[in-house]
């Protein structure tokens, strides 16, 4: 497998600790072009349910040039969150959360994706990654937020009509995904 290429600097000024319901902590860091094994980690760790709700198609497992989508990132145009664990039986840092929004060209339109893993759902934390996301998207511009989803995933509709945007929702006609879109233009958070 050849390196993976980053074409921007590592922003580590969005590093945080975040503290969640529970009292867990949890580190929130830049996707780094070296993620590689942590991602096919936390995809081992997804219930098929929670990847078909992630990719929209049932997936046994992360094909090589999908995975080189997911890490090799430039943090403008395509921008990922991890949430980080310390496991100190295994003593390795785990990925538990991936949130990533992917521009359009134009820079004013993005596509948002979150995932967590099955165990860590629940407990705030896809409301920080989400919050944490969209503010940095929108410091670079960007005017709409869109996210599919199958229209089964209550929790997906529930974080995102959580949080306060103003949302436009649109049920498929054709069964393969929900839409809904984020004006962010007109919300302060």
């Amino acid at each position: 497998m050849e390196a993976p290429r980053v074409l921007s600097v590592y922003p580590a000024e969005c590093e945080e600790w975040v503290t969640l319901r529970n009292g867990e902590r949890v580190f929130l860091r830049p996707v780094r072009p070296t993620d590689g094994p942590k991602i096919i980690d936390l995809f081992s760790r997804l219930s098929p349910k929670t990847i078909y709700f992630r990719f929209l198609t049932h997936l046994d497992r992360l094909r090589p040039e999908m995975l080189k989508h997911l890490v090799e990132i430039d943090y403008v145009r395509h921008f990922g969150l991890v949430a980080v664990i310390w496991e100190m039986e295994a003593e390795v840092e785990t990925i538990v959360g991936v949130c990533r929004y992917i521009a359009t060209e134009r820079m004013d339109h993005a596509e948002l994706t979150i995932v967590l893993r099955d165990d860590w759902q629940g407990l705030g934390l896809g409301k920080m990654m989400v919050t944490r996301v969209v503010n940095i998207a929108r410091g670079k511009s960007i005017e709409r937020i869109e996210i599919l989803f199958d229209s089964r995933n209550d929790g997906m509709q529930q974080l995102f009509r959580s949080l306060g945007y103003p949302v436009l929702h649109e049920t498929s006609i054709l069964d393969i995904a929900d839409r809904m879109e984020i004006v962010l233009g007109s919300v302060n958070l």
